[in-house]
């Protein structure tokens, strides 16, 4: 389950949820992406997938989708933007097809008839300085947390249930191997880490390469409900990501009360806060991550209050909420 897939799930579930719940007089309904590579997200998929079926109101969940408003032409269109890193970064991009969505995606951006959802006021300052869109068509709705399963729990227990020694230290790492992740980061981190600490166990996770090492755990992909488990199972969060259009990963740890240690970059501040330790990625701050990191394992808490306090301030009903009120305004109704 990706962040993007996350989001999506959450959002319909929620705002199907406050539907019901205020008796609104809106039908809402979804076109789930294909797991076909040729149905996915492709140019194919524009053409084929998805409709717009009468609606009022059509909302691309993700950018990549966007570009199907050349073809299916909504009345109104709403369009999340997670992030641009595939601009910011275009070595990552790995096929034709995201190459050739990547061509048309600022494009329909740009166009002043699109009304746009950024994910953070980093996303929305990136639309802007990068694309050079009118902020004032850009609204920031934040990603959420399901607090429900995102919470503290008995740390012995969620160590014992990944067969981690309770003896041990545990730091973990949720995230993909792609370049602005900082991968090259997190091992450097941790080799100084380990010659002031022979405890401490580096913990692995994502939908991508695994990292090798000595006292480095690899454990791919987690089913989403046992990740509170994992981050429940961890004695400090590390992120040190230097682009994200939100950083998901942070606030669910955040939500387990687990302490954080993240990079100063992109939106991690705005997730963070003054609740956790923001590092700045420069020439000192693999010293900087390893002592921040020390003095949190030498810590007697299992748990974080401060950052399980700032997690509260994001939940999906809330983006739901915002979401729908965005769909009022496109249709001048509220």
């Amino acid at each position: 389950m990706s962040g993007i897939k996350k989001y999506e799930d959450e959002l319909f579930k929620n705002m199907i949820e406050i539907i019901n719940e205020k008796n609104l007089d809106i039908s809402i309904w979804r076109i789930l992406r294909s797991k076909s590579k040729i149905l996915g997200s492709t140019v194919f998929s524009w053409f084929l997938k998805y409709k717009k079926d009468g609606a009022d109101v059509v909302h691309a969940t993700s950018q990549v989708v966007a570009p199907a408003a050349y073809i299916n032409k909504p009345k109104h269109f709403v369009v999340t933007v997670h992030d641009l890193a595939p601009i910011r970064y275009p070595f990552e991009i790995r096929d034709i097809s995201e190459k050739l969505q990547w061509m048309f995606i600022p494009k329909i951006l740009k166009r002043d008839d699109i009304n746009i959802i950024a994910i953070s006021e980093f996303t929305k300052q990136e639309l802007v300085e990068v694309l050079g869109i009118n902020e004032d068509r850009i609204t920031v709705v934040y990603q959420g947390v399901n607090h429900s399963l995102y919470k503290p729990m008995n740390k012995n227990l969620c160590k014992r249930f990944f067969g981690l020694k309770e003896c041990e230290k545990h730091i973990l790492y949720v995230a993909s191997n792609l370049y602005h992740k900082r991968i090259d980061l997190i091992k450097v981190i941790f080799n100084e880490l380990l010659k002031c600490r022979d405890d401490v166990k580096l913990i692995k996770a994502g939908y991508s390469e695994e990292l090798k090492g000595d006292n480095i755990i690899s454990l791919g992909w987690i089913c989403e409900e046992d990740m509170p488990k994992l981050y429940n199972s961890a004695d400090v969060y590390v992120h040190t990501s230097e682009y994200e259009g939100f950083g998901l990963p942070v606030l669910e740890a955040m939500a387990c009360g687990v302490p954080v240690v993240v990079s100063n970059k992109a939106s991690l501040p705005e997730i963070v806060g003054d609740s956790g330790t923001l590092i700045d990625i420069g020439d000192e701050c693999v010293h900087e991550f390893v002592e921040s990191i020390l003095k949190i394992l030498d810590r007697e808490k299992s748990v974080d209050n401060r950052v399980l306090k700032r997690s509260l301030m994001f939940s999906w009903e809330r983006t739901a909420n915002k979401t729908i009120e965005i769909y009022g305004k496109v249709l001048d109704i509220v």
